[in-house]
Formats: structure tokens, sequence, C-alpha cells
């Protein structure tokens, strides 16, 4: 982890490491995690530190605060959270309800905060912007008033309406969404999916002894309508939906199953179930996947398969270079 002169930490994990401990040989910073990376169509160990992070990605340039401050209250979280994934995975058992509050509470993070999203909420921000500039030029009239309206806000002559037609046009002017405003969303809203969360009905699946276990990935849930045919439709899946099933890997042997319409307690599944789980992880994956070894996964015909030797990962090691997969700027 690299350090600024600011002594801040500039290596953000956007999957927490403590979480990521669980999947690793042994459970610890140093384990050994075998990754999977869908874009580079390789696979490598490494540690938990070196994965699902970017540079600054918490970062916070406002002048009078500290750069650091979202992500030392992270650090504050994870610390805690930490513990609590300890005891859960110790126990295998949820009962606990302030133990799996630290579960809900990351699972809302990284469902906030992982990159996809977060590049899904720039780019509209940045799409609105765009709308908004070509509006102002649309024509002459339109021009003029926006440039009385600013006023004694403007330095010097207002930008003639050609010109500045022009210059929108051509891409001159580009909308961006801060990085401190998308920050700013997600710690908004983090409380507020919470109770969506808390009103699922939650299962904890146990791999059976000897299992591959359960994987994990840069994007580690899985939402998705129950109905299959919903999820080859126009329609999104929200967190709020009803007859959707939300799908989060704890650990190497635990997972959780959650649902509006049934569920909770805990049960002890077979290696199907647990391909069907690592399944959802790789088609979840922004770009890696983690897991202490090779594991098992639902492959072509829905035959229980370990991924080195499925069709699904010869189908990603075979893909022409130039059609790799989108990694959502991870």
């Amino acid at each position: 982890m690299t350090n600024d002169t600011d002594g801040g930490a500039r290596n953000h994990h956007f999957v927490p490491q403590f979480y990521l401990k669980g999947f690793a040989k042994p459970r610890s910073k140093d384990g050994k995690l075998v990754v999977f990376d869908l874009k580079d169509r390789k696979n490598f160990v490494t540690r938990p530190r070196n994965v699902a992070a970017k540079r600054d990605y918490n970062r916070v340039d406002i002048e009078g605060q500290d750069p650091n401050v979202v992500e030392s209250q992270l650090a504050k979280f994870e610390g805690d959270a930490d513990q609590a994934f300890r005891r859960i995975i110790a126990s295998r058992s949820i009962d606990d309800r302030e133990d799996f509050s630290f579960v809900l509470v990351l699972i809302a993070r990284i469902a906030l905060s992982n990159p996809s999203f977060r590049g899904q909420r720039g780019r509209l921000i940045s799409d609105m912007g765009s709308m908004m500039m070509r509006n102002m030029v649309a024509t002459p009239e339109r021009w003029e008033a926006v440039t009385r309206q600013a006023g004694a806000e403007l330095i010097g002559d207002p930008v003639p309406y050609e010109e500045m037609r022009a210059i929108v046009e051509s891409g001159g002017i580009v909308a961006t969404a801060a990085r401190e405003t998308l920050i700013e969303q997600e710690i908004a809203l983090w409380p507020e999916i919470l109770p969506v969360l808390e009103a699922r009905k939650w299962t904890l699946l146990i791999a059976p002894p000897g299992s591959a276990g359960f994987v994990t990935s840069d994007r580690p849930f899985s939402l998705r309508w129950n109905d299959e045919a919903m999820n080859r439709g126009p329609y999104g899946v929200g967190l709020g939906c009803s007859e959707t099933t939300l799908v989060f890997p704890i650990s190497h042997d635990l997972a959780l199953i959650g649902s509006f319409e049934d569920g909770a307690g805990s049960s002890v599944v077979d290696e199907r179930m647990v391909a069907a789980v690592n399944s959802t992880m790789f088609f979840s994956a922004m770009r890696q996947v983690y897991a202490q070894a090779d594991f098992s996964i639902n492959d072509a015909g829905r035959v229980v398969r370990s991924f080195s030797g499925s069709e699904l990962w010869r189908r990603v090691r075979d893909r022409p270079v130039d059609d790799r997969v989108d990694d959502a700027g991870a």
C-alpha cells in the first residue's frame, strides 16, 4: 500500500481486505488468494491487499478537509466488521443480530460504491450536464438569456453564440461528475437502503465437508429476478423489488441468500448448490473472481465442473483480444 506526503493510504479497496481474507488460505492479510482474471484471461496467486482496489478511489479534494477522511472512517468500520465476520465464520451462524448487521452494512456499501455503479451514476450525471449545455446553445435567444442571467458572475465579455455552439457541439466542453459528488451520494444513500436489506429473509448456506468452497469477486453480490425471463427483459433489478434473490458469499465456507418471500435459518448444502452460488459470482464479476483454489461451477448444460476445466473458463481464455470483458474501471 503506497502513501502520499499527507500520510494517507492511496490504494483504496472498493472490496475491503478484511472481507477478501475470508476467501484466502489461511484467512489473513498474508493469505494466498487465487485470482481468475476474466479480462487478462489468466489466473494467479496473490494477497488480498493487491486486488479490488483503485488509487485514490475514496479521496476527496475539498478545501479545509482531510483528503483521507472517507477512507479513515471506512477503516474504523472495517475494524469492527472484521471481528463480526470472524465470529460469524467461527460459529457458522447469523443469529447474532449485531454481528449480522455488519454484513448488511457491507452489502450496502459494496452495492453503492462498486466501480460499476459509481461509473453508471457518473455517466448519468455527465449525460445530463451535456444535455443542459446543448440546451443552452439551442438558439441565439437561449444563449443570450443564459449569459444575461449569469450577469456579474461572468469574467469579461460572454462568448459569442456561434463560437459557444461550435465548442459544445465539438465536445470542447465535457460535463463530468466530480468524485466527491459521487462519494457524497453513496454516503447519503448508505443508511437509506439498509432497511430494505433488513426486510429480506436471509438463509445461511454452509458448504459441505470437503467442498471446494464458495468464491467471491470484485462485485461480490448478485441480485436477480426469480423469474429468469425477467432477467432477460428490459426491467432492471432494484434492491427493494419483490420476487428477487440477492446472493452474497461471506467466506470460503459460508454464503447468504436473501429474498422477501421466504427463507431464514441455515442449511448445509451440497456441491451443486455451491456451484450455483459460484456461478452467480462469475456472472456478476466485473473483472476478477477470487477463491482459495480451483472451485466448482455450473458449466454449460448445468453440469457441475471445476472452473479450471469448464467450458466457461475456456471461452474466457479463447475470447479475441479486442473482445475482452469490460472491467468497469476496476
